[in-house]
């Protein structure tokens, strides 16, 4: 599959992982059970026990608590959504298509930075 992303996308290294907390849902409410792997400020991949069909929206919160107490909500349109292996996942990718608030979402990303850059150094 050709990368026809234009941003960098920030990978979601293991060992730091408990310091970003990611919410997921479907528009309906329901929680969903979601292990986000990167993220850039146009998409998500996503890694979940659930299936969604391309093309319907997502509701998410991510957030860095021991950086930031604001959930930062915004809304995705899932792009794809393939089968890890039989029975297994699902890998899933989404196009972020609406933040409610761009200041706390650019601040996020600029604290997730921060995070990378030191996560040897202070954690």
């Amino acid at each position: 599959m050709k990368d026809r992303r234009k941003e960098e996308r920030y990978v979601m290294p293991e060992i730091y992982k408990k310091y970003i907390l990611f919410k997921i849902k479907k528009v309906s409410g329901d929680p969903v059970d979601a292990e986000l792997f990167n993220f850039s400020s146009r998409g998500i991949s996503i890694k979940s026990r659930n299936r969604f069909t391309v093309g319907s929206p997502i509701e998410c919160l991510i957030s860095a608590p021991k950086s930031l107490t604001k959930e930062i909500p915004f809304t995705g349109k899932i792009k794809y959504c393939i089968e890890d292996e039989p029975g297994g996942d699902y890998l899933i990718g989404a196009e972020i298509i609406r933040t409610s608030d761009k200041v706390w979402f650019e601040l996020f990303l600029n604290v997730h930075d921060f995070i990378k850059r030191r996560v040897g150094d202070i954690f």
